[in-house]
């Protein structure tokens, strides 16, 4: 049955017709043509292959070739993406110096007034003044509601000042070897020791431990934090060059910078080393043998 029925369809295809064209006036035949629908099939399915390549010949030759999307290697794709990044990076750094030098105009032209500590014998420098001015980033409401909620539940907290350190079993290194100029006081903001040292040494890991951060700044040179078990903290300030980076694994009494004299600073070269515990600042003398 199959068979018949395909027979049948292909004998339509093939059955011919004829198109006669007629003059009107003297019914004389003017145009005769023999076709048959697989004929017109053909006739219309070659004038889409010829328009099909010949498209493709307009395109390709043409200026219309740029109308057409072209295949990224990945490699460049990726490339491109890497390089969009580190623009918008240099744009937000170069919107941060440019309110920078905005606020240090303003506290050199007086607008800003620089707010001196000579009661204390201090100054405060430009640098940690205008970065006091700037704001890089306004606080939201939704951090506004967390911060006034955190600070009511911990108001009356006072189990913090009741804790005591776990040091069982840790030893620690010294971070320098050297003598201790200036102690540990938090009445005076001092929450931790100065050590002076006569000559180019390495700054030491007291712990085992995890770099959490490292930088420089303008007040305490090149500054390395290590963040250790049982929560504790330490920071090393005043380095004059760093030896890791954020994110690395250090040992205990491992160097991870260096102090040394610096052409800014008058007098020896020092490290200033703070030793903290669940935001807590502890005396560095009472773990430490100096």
């Amino acid at each position: 049955m199959k068979k018949t029925k395909i027979r049948r369809h292909l004998d339509r295809l093939r059955k011919k017709f004829q198109l006669s064209i007629f003059n009107e006036s003297t019914l004389e035949n003017v145009f005769s043509l023999r076709v048959s629908l697989m004929d017109g099939i053909f006739l219309v399915a070659s004038v889409i292959i010829v328009l099909f390549f010949f498209s493709l010949l307009l395109l390709s030759h043409t200026p219309l070739k740029s109308l057409l999307p072209e295949d990224i290697d990945p490699r460049l794709r990726k490339q491109l993406v890497n390089e969009a990044f580190r623009v918008d990076s240099l744009a937000n750094d170069m919107d941060k110096q440019t309110q920078y030098l905005e606020v240090l105009k303003d506290i050199i032209s007086g607008n800003i007034p620089v707010d001196t500590l000579k009661r204390l014998g201090k100054d405060i420098p430009i640098d940690t003044l205008a970065n006091r001015h700037l704001e890089l980033m306004k606080v939201t409401n939704k951090e506004k509601k967390f911060r006034e909620n955190y600070e009511e539940s911990e108001k009356f907290n006072l189990s913090i000042l009741n804790e005591q350190s776990k040091v069982d079993g840790l030893l620690f290194y010294p971070p320098i070897k050297g003598k201790i100029v200036n102690k540990f006081n938090p009445k005076l903001k001092n929450f931790g020791v100065k050590i002076q040292i006569d000559d180019r040494q390495p700054t030491l890991s007291v712990l085992d431990g995890t770099v959490l951060f490292t930088g420089y700044t303008s007040d305490y040179d090149y500054v390395i934090e290590v963040q250790h078990n049982n929560d504790y903290i330490s920071v090393y300030k005043y380095n004059s060059e760093l030896l890791k980076k954020q994110g690395d694994k250090v040992k205990a009494g491992e160097a991870i910078g260096v102090v040394g004299k610096n052409a800014a600073r008058d007098g020896f070269p020092n490290l200033y080393f703070e030793l903290w515990n669940k935001g807590v600042a502890l005396n560095p003398q009472d773990y430490i043998v100096f």
